[in-house]
């Protein structure tokens, strides 16, 4: 995702700025972020198991702690926000975003969602504060789910990349740059192994 992201942010004028990545692991295995810190970016990365890394905060990330740290970035604002939770994304993703100034909401948030379930299917999985992925198919949101939720706090879902992780960017951006707004390839599938039948899901 590193090139892409790259792209959307030069494409709307940011060379620089603050981001916010939730679910960072130790920063540099598979980051999504490091490119942009290696470019001059401020970044906050968290994760509940850093692996040691000393540039990455760690914290159980839930709903709590996200209400207790939004002054974790800059003067509460950032313009980037990379998400990867493998659980509660979209309550995690609905919190950051509610609980944000307007003004100060990310230009461009890329954030996994499950691709197991059908295009028009909105489905997330319940909040769990102590959930903890098994490696098997139940975690995140539907992209039918993320695509609902950015739409209500002004984002357009812009590009889906191998099939997984969702380009939402700003309404403003996205109306001066419809050249960023790409056909979205989706298909159902099954990366991982078949969660639990008695796992349950909430439809929105």
């Amino acid at each position: 995702e590193e090139e892409h992201i790259l792209h959307y942010l030069y494409a709307i004028g940011l060379k620089t700025g603050h981001l916010v990545d939730l679910g960072a692991g130790d920063g540099v295995t598979m980051s999504n972020t490091r490119a942009l810190i290696e470019r001059g970016w401020t970044g906050t990365l968290v994760d509940g198991d850093p692996k040691g890394a000393k540039d990455v905060h760690q914290a159980w990330i839930d709903v709590d702690w996200l209400r207790k740290s939004m002054s974790l970035w800059s003067d509460g604002a950032c313009d980037f926000v990379n998400l990867d939770l493998d659980g509660n994304d979209f309550w995690i993703l609905r919190e950051l975003l509610a609980g944000t100034k307007e003004k100060n909401r990310p230009s461009l948030i890329v954030c996994e969602i499950n691709p197991v379930f059908q295009r028009d299917e909105a489905v997330v999985m319940p909040y769990s504060a102590a959930h903890v992925w098994q490696g098997d198919t139940y975690y995140g949101m539907s992209l039918a789910a993320c695509e609902q939720l950015a739409t209500e706090y002004g984002y357009t879902l812009c590009y889906l990349h191998a099939g997984i992780n969702a380009f939402l960017l700003r309404n403003d951006h996205a109306e001066k740059h419809p050249e960023l707004i790409r056909p979205i390839e989706y298909r159902v599938k099954h990366d991982h192994r078949p969660h639990p039948s008695d796992k349950q899901w909430q439809r929105l």
